[in-house]
């Protein structure tokens, strides 16, 4: 038997809150059945966030390629967030507190960085194929490493991490070097996708440490203060002139096939799942982590696109996803730096000295 440190859930987020203020890293000695307890907890946010954010991204490419109003996508998915969790705070079935002034004001940062995220990814799968998408969306974690070392105290990677890290860039370059169906337009969204998935992992970090609210709440405010921001972007692109008649962004009129109407009703409940299992997964795992999973999990996406339809790459572009995805398993997450971690913990003892 050995004593090892590691990150875990609170009790409460065990049970679905994740709001307990007293989040803290315990020693759990291997074998017992807090340790196991602890892991299949965590493991099941991350099968969960998988299953989830795979599928979306298949629904929200298919909504956005036959319905091609982004913003307006985005503007229904938001509300319908609201409206499920109101309802089912209303009926007891959820409870969302803490939102008040501070929450508020709190929040404003992270809500712009999230719904430019979004807004940026759905343009992108509206103007390429998925693959191109999630080609961009696996160069993340090197970013994240860099922000992780330099602002959230982490040690740089290691050898198998950089490795990973190594193969998911040439994977990467291999997929735009064959690239036929991108264009330029596309590469400069992937770009902004790219900041934006920085910044928002960044911020989100940050903010969930600092307000203590549980997973419902937090997924409820972002998606209550995107709507206004949602709204404006439609309004000051032009997008909404052209919802109001029925009509895309390219002037075309709007057909409601039975399949355009299914990938946005799946696409609006997805998104509520995304978000709860989005906020439990970062307070599990490091912003890095969180990238590696968000890029793997795009593994049962390529799948289920490639055999959809016919708007995918060709299987050279396919087989450089699958590569990317496969590189990005083997990365794994830097500990905490020692000065960092002894600030933790002395933090911490402080915590248990002042509940007890």
């Amino acid at each position: 038997s050995f004593s090892i440190t590691t990150k875990h859930l609170p009790s409460s987020a065990m049970n679905g809150d994740a709001s307990d203020p007293k989040l803290s890293k315990e020693t759990a000695t291997y074998g017992e059945i807090s340790y196991l307890w602890m892991n299949v907890k965590v493991l099941s946010i991350i099968v969960g966030y998988c299953i989830i954010g795979s599928q979306l991204s298949v629904v929200n490419k298919l909504a956005v390629s036959d319905l091609k109003l982004p913003n307006t996508i985005l503007i229904l998915q938001f509300v319908s967030c609201c409206v499920l969790l109101g309802g089912a705070h209303v009926l007891k079935i959820i409870q969302i507190s803490n939102i008040n002034r501070e929450t508020f004001a709190g929040f404003i940062p992270l809500s712009v960085a999230f719904f430019g995220l979004l807004s940026a990814g759905m343009w992108v799968m509206k103007e390429a194929p998925l693959e191109t998408f999630i080609a961009f969306k696996s160069t993340t974690p090197i970013c994240f490493s860099i922000i992780d070392y330099l602002f959230l105290g982490r040690a740089l990677p290691r050898a198998k991490s950089i490795m990973s890290m190594i193969g998911i860039t040439l994977g990467a370059i291999y997929y735009v070097n064959g690239d036929v169906l991108s264009n330029a337009t596309s590469y400069a969204l992937c770009v902004v996708f790219i900041i934006f998935a920085c910044l928002e992992g960044t911020i989100a970090k940050d903010t969930i440490n600092r307000y203590k609210m549980n997973s419902w709440s937090r997924t409820f405010l972002m998606n209550l203060m995107s709507i206004p921001i949602a709204v404006f972007l439609t309004w000051f692109t032009g997008e909404l002139s052209y919802a109001r008649k029925f009509e895309d962004v390219n002037g075309n009129a709007l057909k409601f096939t039975n399949r355009a109407v299914l990938a946005l009703s799946c696409s609006c409940v997805f998104g509520v799942g995304m978000g709860v299992f989005t906020m439990l997964i970062r307070d599990a795992l490091s912003t890095t982590s969180v990238s590696v999973v968000a890029t793997c999990n795009k593994f049962l996406s390529e799948i289920v696109n490639f055999f959809i339809w016919d708007n995918h790459a060709s299987l050279d572009g396919a087989g450089a996803v699958f590569f990317i995805i496969f590189c990005g398993a083997f990365y794994e997450q830097s500990p905490l730096r020692k000065k960092e971690k002894v600030e933790i913990d002395e933090t911490e003892a402080l915590l248990r000295k002042t509940d007890s």
